[in-house]
């Protein structure tokens, strides 16, 4: 069963399946509907929990031996299988396949993927997950639905805000849910509940900390470690929090990945480079010079640590320190790909 991500409150009200697959590339989708599937298996009783990241090379039999060894103690279990690449792999496949017709008893399996193109959705490992489970498709919202999205978020929060602020806002996040949505938490802190005005969000979304942010991205695209450091250490010692920030690498990590699988798909560089729209439009030569000189497994590894700040600054991952993860983002894609990698990948 193939859901949008908004309908799966619903979904989750009725009863837990065994198996949700969460798919695509919008980060706030895809964030929101893993944690609300965690906190539906917590409440359920399962009470332990397994992480998978699938990179390369990957021993899929660790993943089965979980599933068949309960512990004494907790009766229920969640497991979560992390594929950033999007790609199991041969082995990973027939693994799926035969994981999906056999589901672990008293386990609740989630699996985060990127977003797939159609031909990969039709693969009999996908296929397979599809039949057993629920698909939560995380897809962007079109630029011309953002406003509304907007507008309704803002209403939960008890604000009204007029066209031209919905409109400036929009502008401003250049189609980022996860940045649209940190923005309206700022003005549900700022503001008092009625009306926003245009002068309302302007002074709110525009400021210092933000254009800094927004230059990691910069930071990122040009292999610029010693400048991107500097911008880590500036952040934290004027105190911002780690995921005011976060959306701001994670957008830039997003695209590279998802223009690096589209050309190892096939598709020519000057074509997915017409993808572009917005602010990232305006980067296009960068992003391209990013493209030529980083690897798949550099971006996938990157996505990756993101993954793991994101656990570290809600802590829910004890160890190491967000920042530091934070700090490896940058240096990773600071390098140029090594041994050729840049041309097979």
């Amino acid at each position: 069963m193939n859901i949008p991500a908004e309908r799966l409150p619903d979904q989750l009200s009725r009863g837990l399946a065994a198996l949700y697959v969460v798919v695509g590339d919008e980060p706030l989708a895809a964030q929101e509907a893993s944690d609300a599937i965690r906190a539906a298996a917590r409440a359920a009783g399962h009470s332990e929990r397994n992480v998978f990241t699938v990179q390369g090379r990957y021993n899929w039999q660790g993943i089965f031996a979980s599933g068949d060894n309960l512990s004494l103690f907790a009766e229920r279990r969640l497991t979560e299988i992390r594929i950033p690449s999007g790609k199991p792999g041969v082995d990973g496949a027939k693994a799926l396949e035969t994981y999906a017709a056999k589901l672990p008893a008293d386990t609740l399996t989630l699996i985060n993927l990127p977003g797939m193109d159609w031909k990969a959705m039709q693969s009999r490992w996908f296929a397979a997950l599809a039949k057993a489970g629920v698909v939560i498709e995380a897809k962007p919202i079109d630029r011309t639905a953002l406003p509304g999205w907007i507008e309704r978020r803002l209403a939960k929060q008890g604000l009204r805000a007029e066209r031209a602020a919905l409109a400036f806002l929009a502008e401003q996040v250049e189609g980022n849910l996860l940045a649209a949505q940190q923005e309206i938490d700022k003005l549900a802190l700022l503001l008092p509940p009625g009306d926003v005005t245009l002068a309302d969000v302007e002074h709110a979304v525009v400021d210092v900390s933000r254009l800094e942010a927004d230059e990691l991205a910069d930071a990122l695209y040009a292999g610029d470690g010693t400048r991107f450091a500097q911008i880590v250490a500036d952040l934290k010692d004027s105190g911002e929090a780690v995921p005011a920030i976060l959306w701001q690498v994670a957008s830039a990590v997003q695209l590279l990945l998802r223009l690096k699988l589209a050309v190892a798909q096939g598709d020519s560089l000057p074509g997915v480079m017409r993808t572009l729209w917005g602010r990232d439009k305006q980067r296009a030569p960068q992003i391209e010079r990013a493209l030529k000189r980083l690897g798949l497994t550099q971006v996938e590894s990157a996505l990756a640590d993101l993954a793991l700040i994101d656990r570290q600054a809600k802590g829910l991952e004890r160890v190491g320190d967000p920042w530091d993860t934070l700090l490896r983002v940058g240096m990773t894609l600071a390098e140029p790909a090594r041994n050729g990698q840049r041309d097979r990948r």
